[in-house]
């Protein structure tokens, strides 16, 4: 054979080669790819999974900042709001103060104690001689007169009630008229002595204080008559019992007035 014909044998059987070579190779492609790309797809579907749950944690997280924030918040706002419901019910209560008994109420006082017994009935407020608590200052509420400050520190001060046994208060009967004086008695009621009459008083009767002792404002309510016992023809001064107007141990503030 010569050599162009043992170069035309062996460039046909490369081509024969080449072709079968190449039809096997464009099917292996395929198949391989197939194969292969079933795990790189369960992988990349696990990547994509967990890079959604990690930020669903995420946005979780950061749902509960925001909402422990709000809460915060919330409880903030409603701490304000009491405090300015607070603060509305003390103004609400100096100018009911100012307008029904004196203009001379100056501060408000919280009520932090109550000392009762037989010798003595006091409150303590939670405001002193730093805050402008004076001794003498009359101790009031709407719905009555309370005492006198009788004791004044840095930060605290008592008040001498109207139904302590060291107390006296002039008073008069509404609509009645006469003069008096309102003395404490053991177990929280008020007894009137030396009064002299205008009028014969009642049961039911409003008692308020007078001018008599000029330490106290005019017409602030201090009780109502509950017994008036026989009077007695040999004498110009009667007297009578009187139940307080205000109820000692629910106060929770008072008014105070410049003393006189």
């Amino acid at each position: 054979m010569g050599s162009l014909q043992r170069a035309w044998f062996l460039f046909l059987v490369l081509g024969v080669v080449t072709s079968v070579f190449a039809s096997l190779v464009g099917l292996a492609p395929a198949s391989l790819t197939s194969a292969v790309a079933m795990p790189h797809n369960l992988l990349q579907r696990a990547g994509t999974n967990l890079r959604m749950a990690l930020l669903s944690l995420a946005d979780r997280s950061d749902l509960r900042q925001l909402l422990s924030e709000s809460e915060e918040h919330v409880r903030e706002l409603e701490a304000l709001n009491r405090d300015l419901q607070l603060r509305v019910e003390q103004l609400t209560e100096v100018l009911q103060v100012q307008a029904d008994q004196s203009p001379g109420v100056v501060l408000t006082a919280p009520v932090t104690g109550l000392s009762t017994s037989v010798l003595i009935s006091r409150l303590t407020l939670g405001k002193g001689a730093r805050d402008g608590v004076l001794q003498n200052m009359v101790a009031t509420v709407p719905q009555g007169l309370v005492g006198m400050v009788t004791e004044t520190a840095a930060g605290t001060s008592v008040v001498r009630v109207v139904t302590d046994p060291q107390s006296r208060v002039g008073v008069t009967v509404s609509g009645r008229g006469g003069q008096g004086v309102a003395v404490g008695l053991p177990g929280g009621t008020i007894r009137v002595i030396d009064f002299i009459e205008s009028e014969p008083v009642r049961v039911g009767d409003r008692v308020e204080t007078s001018s008599l002792g000029g330490l106290y404002p005019r017409g602030v309510l201090v009780g109502t008559v509950v017994e008036v016992p026989p009077a007695d023809p040999n004498e110009i001064r009667s007297t009578f019992l009187v139940q307080p107007a205000v109820e000692l141990s629910t106060l929770l503030e008072v008014a105070l007035i410049a003393p006189r």
